[in-house]
């Protein structure tokens, strides 16, 4: 499923916005496989915007999930990363 994120340090407006697709989910986390440079530094903190599957952008008027996580590992090599909800 496709996702948008961004970090809490970051001013928030469209272009702040980084943009990957769930690869794993649990009750405890999610698996988010994305672009090496959109991969957050690890423990930082971010916002997940998930929007109905069927969109393949977000625009001004949709209303996404909010789900605030932090970044518990990083593979580079693989281009994903996990993090856990908090």
């Amino acid at each position: 499923m496709p996702v948008t994120f961004f970090t809490k340090e970051k001013k928030v407006d469209m272009s702040d916005y980084l943009f990957g697709c769930t690869k794993d989910v649990s009750s405890r986390g999610v698996c988010i496989y994305c672009r090496p440079n959109h991969i957050p530094m690890k423990d930082s903190l971010l916002t997940l915007l998930i929007t109905p599957e069927e969109k393949s952008r977000l625009s001004h008027t949709d209303i996404p999930v909010h789900i605030k996580g932090q970044v518990a590992w990083i593979d580079r090599d693989q281009q994903i990363f996990g993090v856990k909800f908090i």
